[in-house]
Formats: C-alpha cells, sequence, structure tokens
C-alpha cells in the first residue's frame, strides 16, 4: 500500500493548532480568494509562520529548519555559488560527512535536489524554510561568506596530470623523507599554472594550506582569501619540495620556519615572490607574497587622498629636512604610498637613497638598497652607511628596533628628509611607540614633522552597486559613530560576474594625516597624553580615519560593513549611571 500525504488542514487538526470550525471557515475563503490555506490561517491570526513551516514540513515528510536557530555553515555555503541557490529557492545549510542538508522553499522539487547533488557531489537531505527568510538568508550568506573561485580549466588539466602520474607509480616517490627535483616532475607544471594565475588575477599573496586529507590553495584579492583549488594530499609531498626548490630553500630541513624568494617571469615582467614555510600539524603551510615591481608603483594623486590630505601631504614630505612616518597594519599600502613620496619628490637635482626588505618597486633615479641581515646589514647600519653617501631624502624601510629610530631620528635632524613605517593602530600613537622603545621625548619632538595612518578598504563594484535604505545595524552605525542623523540610503552591491560575485572590486585608501606643528611638538616634549595631542591636531587639519570612512560611504565607494571590518567605531555609550555593584574590601 503506498504513502498517502495528509493535507495540511488534516495535520493542523490532528496538533489541535486549529479548530475545525476554523479550518471550515478558511476553506470556504480559499475558494473564493484561491489562496494557499496556509496563508488565509496566518492572515486571520489563528496559526504563526513557525507552525505553519512544522506543519508544511510534517506534510511533506521532511524536517523543518529555522535559520535565526541554525545559521548556514560556512562550509556548506561553498558547496553551491549564489545563482543557483537564488533560482531555485535554496541553500545549503550543514554538511554532515557526504551529506549536505538543503533548506529549501519546495523540498519536493526534485530537479533542484538533483542539481544541488551533481555540482556539490553530496547527498542531499532537503529541509523546509519559510520562503521569504530563504531569499533573505541566501542573499546574506553569499554577502558575508568568503567566496570560492573556480579553478580553470588550464589548473584543472594539470592537476588531474600530477594525480595519473602518481597513480602509475611516483606514489612511492611522494612518500620518500627527501624528495629531488627530479621527484617533483608530476608537479611542476601544476605550481607554475598556480602562480600564473594568481599572477593575472592581481593577488596579492598565495597560501598553501595543508588539511586532514586536502591542500587548500588561496589568493588573497582586495585583501580578502578567496579558495581557488584544492589538491590531494597525495600531492602535498612533491607540492611543498617544488615550492622549496625553487625558492632556493633547505628541502631536507622541516622543523623551523623558513624564509626564501623566487623570480618568476610573465607576459616579459618580472615579478618577485617571497616565500615563507610554517611547520604545521598537517604538514608546511606555506605564503608567497607576490611583488609586481612595475605595476605596484603609483603617482601620488593616485593614491586616492581627500583633497585637504593631499595638500598637507605634499606639504609634509616635500620639507628639506625631519621624520615623516606611515602606520598602519601589515598589507595597509604603507611601502606604496611612500614610494608614490618618493615619485614626488625626486627631481633629478637631489639624492634619493632607500633601505628596504626587500626592494619591492624599481624607481629610476634612485638609489635603492636591499638589507641582508643574515650578514649582519640590518635597517640600523645600512642606514648610518647611506648617510655617508651624501642623501637628501632617505627611505627606510621600517622602523623596528631603537637602534635604527635614533639613526633615522639623528639623519633627521643633521639636514636629511626621512621617510619611514612604523606598526601602530592610528598616526598619533606613533608617539608613545617611539618613546616606548627608548626614543627621547625632546629629541622626537625635534625631529618628527607628520604621521600619516592608513588602511585599504574594499571599493564596491561599479556595475552591481545599488542605492538603498539602510538596514538597522547601519543607521545604529552611521548615528551612533558619525552623528549622520536618519540615513536615507546606503550603497550595497549584491554580487555579478565583473566582481566574483562578492560585491567589490579593488580597493581604495582611507587615511589619517597628523601634522606635527610648533605647539604639539611642545606637547611631545613635555610628555603630554596621546589623547591630549589628539585634541590638538584637530585644530591643524587632522582628521580621524572614522571621518574619512564616512565620506567614502557617502559618496558610494565602500559599505558600512567593510569599513567595520577594518576600522574601529567605538559604539558602546557611556551610562548615566555606574553598572556595576562591586564592594571593595577595607
Amino acid at each position: 500500500m503506498g504513502y498517502v500525504r495528509k493535507q495540511l488542514g488534516e495535520i493542523l487538526l490532528g496538533h489541535k493548532i486549529i479548530t475545525p470550525s476554523q479550518l471550515e471557515e478558511a476553506l470556504e475563503e480559499q475558494k473564493l480568494t484561491q489562496q494557499p490555506l496556509g496563508k488565509i490561517l496566518i492572515a486571520k491570526g489563528w496559526v504563526t509562520d513557525k507552525l505553519l513551516i512544522q506543519a508544511l514540513a510534517a506534510q511533506k515528510g521532511v524536517s523543518a529548519w529555522f535559520f535565526e536557530n541554525d545559521p548556514p555553515q560556512p562550509n556548506a555555503i561553498q558547496k553551491l555559488n549564489k545563482e543557483v541557490c537564488a533560482a531555485n529557492n535554496m541553500l545549503p545549510v550543514m554538511v554532515k560527512a557526504d551529506l549536505l542538508v538543503l533548506a529549501m522553499a519546495n523540498p519536493d522539487d526534485i530537479e533542484a535536489i538533483d542539481l544541488a547533488r551533481n555540482i556539490s557531489g553530496n547527498r542531499i537531505e532537503p529541509v523546509m524554510a519559510d520562503e521569504r527568510r530563504l531569499k533573505e538568508q541566501v542573499e546574506k550568506a553569499y554577502r558575508d561568506a568568503p567566496r570560492e573561485v573556480s579553478p580553470s580549466k588550464a589548473s584543472d588539466a594539470y592537476l588531474q596530470k600530477a594525480l595519473q602520474s602518481v597513480k602509475e607509480g611516483n606514489n612511492v616517490k611522494a612518500e620518500k623523507a627527501i624528495l629531488t627535483e627530479e621527484d617533483t616532475r608530476p608537479v611542476v607544471g601544476l605550481v607554475n599554472q598556480i602562480l600564473s594565475e594568481a599572477i593575472s588575477s592581481g593577488s596579492s599573496d598565495i597560501h598553501v594550506e595543508p588539511m586532514e586529507s586536502r591542500i587548500d590553495i588561496r589568493h588573497r584579492v582586495d585583501g580578502q582569501l578567496l579558495k581557488v583549488m584544492e589538491v590531494p594530499d597525495a600531492l602535498g609531498p612533491m607540492l611543498t619540495t617544488r615550492i622549496k626548490i625553487m625558492a632556493g630553500i633547505d628541502i631536507v630541513e622541516t622543523r623551523i620556519p623558513q624564509d626564501g624568494r623566487i623570480t618568476a617571469e610573465l607576459d616579459d615582467r618580472t615579478i618577485d615572490l617571497r616565500v615563507s614555510v610554517l611547520p604545521g600539524y598537517h604538514g608546511p603551510r606555506i605564503v608567497l607574497r607576490i611583488l609586481d615591481k612595475e605595476f605596484g608603483l603609483k603617482a601620488l594623486d593616485e593614491i586616492g587622498f581627500d583633497p585637504d590630505n593631499y595638500k598637507l601631504f605634499k606639504n609634509l614630505v616635500s620639507r628639506p629636512y625631519g621624520l615623516f612616518l606611515v602606520t598602519g597594519p601589515t598589507g595597509s599600502g604603507k611601502t606604496t604610498t611612500l614610494y608614490a613620496a618618493l615619485n614626488e619628490i625626486r627631481n633629478g637635482e637631489n639624492n634619493v637613497l632607500t633601505c628596504e626588505d626587500p626592494v619591492e618597486y624599481l624607481i629610476d633615479g634612485i638609489g635603492q638598497s636591499q638589507i641582508n641581515e643574515k650578514v649582519g646589514l640590518t635597517f640600523a647600519s645600512q642606514l648610518r652607511a647611506i648617510l655617508r653617501q651624501d642623501p637628501d631624502v632617505v627611505l627606510v624601510g621600517e622602523i623596528r628596533d631603537q637602534d635604527t629610530a635614533e639613526t633615522a631620528i639623528r639623519a633627521s635632524m643633521t639636514g636629511h628628509m626621512v621617510l619611514s613605517t612604523l606598526h601602530t593602530n592610528d598616526a598619533p600613537a606613533a608617539i608613545p611607540r617611539l618613546t616606548d622603545m627608548g626614543i627621547d621625548p625632546f629629541l622626537l619632538s625635534t625631529s618628527l614633522v607628520g604621521v600619516l595612518s592608513q588602511r585599504l578598504l574594499r571599493r564596491l563594484c561599479d556595475d552591481c552597486k545599488r542605492e538603498i535604505e539602510p538596514s538597522a545595524e547601519e543607521i545604529e552605525v552611521l548615528n551612533s559613530v558619525f552623528s549622520a542623523g536618519s540615513a536615507e540610503s546606503v550603497f550595497r552591491a549584491p554580487g555579478c560576474p565583473s566582481c566574483r560575485h562578492t560585491g567589490y572590486r579593488g580597493r581604495i585608501a582611507v587615511h589619517e594625516l597628523m601634522p606635527v606643528t610648533s605647539e604639539i611638538r611642545k606637547m611631545i616634549a613635555e610628555r603630554v597624553p596621546v589623547e591630549a595631542i589628539r585634541e590638538t591636531a584637530g585644530f591643524y587639519g587632522y582628521r580621524t580615519m572614522q571621518e574619512d570612512a564616512f565620506k567614502r560611504i557617502q559618496r558610494g565607494e565602500t559599505s558600512v560593513q567593510e569599513a567595520k571590518r577594518l576600522i574601529a567605531f567605538e559604539t558602546i555609550e557611556r551610562k548615566e549611571e555606574h553598572s556595576g555593584s562591586i564592594k571593595l574590601a577595607a
């Protein structure tokens, strides 16, 4: 005897959710309006959305899924792309071994289930979700989740060729304790293709990340990591050894971190890659930083300064002597900004020299040198040697210690303009950072001319960005942080093929620039707290990164979510009364 599906009304009656008279009245209305029975029952207030979903799920013989209780898992979302999910009203929400749990508006849609099975390669368990909430979750999931990028046909072909070679007998070599260059031949094409695709796509880094049963290859594009392919763990030893050989790294050593460099040729361009190898639980983790020496150099007006900051920046870096610092975390564009400054300063009549680690971009007409700590050539010792070369302007790649800081400051006090970078969260914080290194505040006050701090925010994709009504979260940020009043609209980008469905394409810099005037110099020498210095700097053109970011949000260049991702916003309000009741012992 076949299974007979119960009617929705029967299920609701059976669970005593509605009465027979309510069902009869709803059925009569359905005859007149032709609306779904569930919609009529909700409109009359006899059934809630949640109870209806549970009843519909029971009718179709599946489980109900509520996103407020169980949000989608990131590893599940990556199984299907946004276009497939949106077109079929479905969203992968959980992975259980080889089973993919699929939230659907219609769990009876066999074609959609077959499509999900063929794309993901998993068995499918459909669950019932509210259609409206499901559409919202599809938009949210693929806006917030990290994107995967499908591997190209070329890299896939190299991968299959390498796997075939292993199956034919090279697996014995792959399992050897020490591999030779000959042993890595099956993956030569694969590694070359991975490097080529990353460079062509404008990636800044390549991550080779061993997992328990696979190796993930990810690219950092516009500051975000995108998974591009998976390599079976059988190829792991050969892949690692091949990269080590190319980088000139000892392939026998596996116990300690290692560094190396690769020089690659692509389309008549020379690209340097800095290689870092870190021992890990599942095998060595490798990160390759891509340095394109020809295409990284920008003019000062291409950096993206606000007009007021642009004028002030040119004024500060064009001074005949002093110390100018650019601060921010790794990957925030500090070196690019300093190179743009050097490009502006050089005029053929001055002597511009640099000491870097490494030399990232080549500039004609500038003397560039690279430190080598292995032989004792540090920033400080290289800088002392440079000062004997009669320089006018000196770029020091980074101030890392007291010795380098003192040498840079003394150089700026003897008629040289010194540019350098420092790791701090904002511009005023550079002052306590240097004094913590042991720099005398009086010396610092006489040499420092200005500090720039910056971040790189992803730019909204011009092809798909739209002006829409702000969410409650966006209104809260705009009101509490920027005092923007009732913001009528913001910009968001849902994603399109041009931006790889991320909603962002390219990056923009946001800045805060603090000039060191005579009043601020006096405050530094007197060890005045940094909060007071920050307040005083506001009278001389200093504006925070938060303010610069707000201008970008207003112009539709970036989103509130992107600004919050990289810039700290103070949204915690001060209470009128103390909320604690702690009593200290006498």
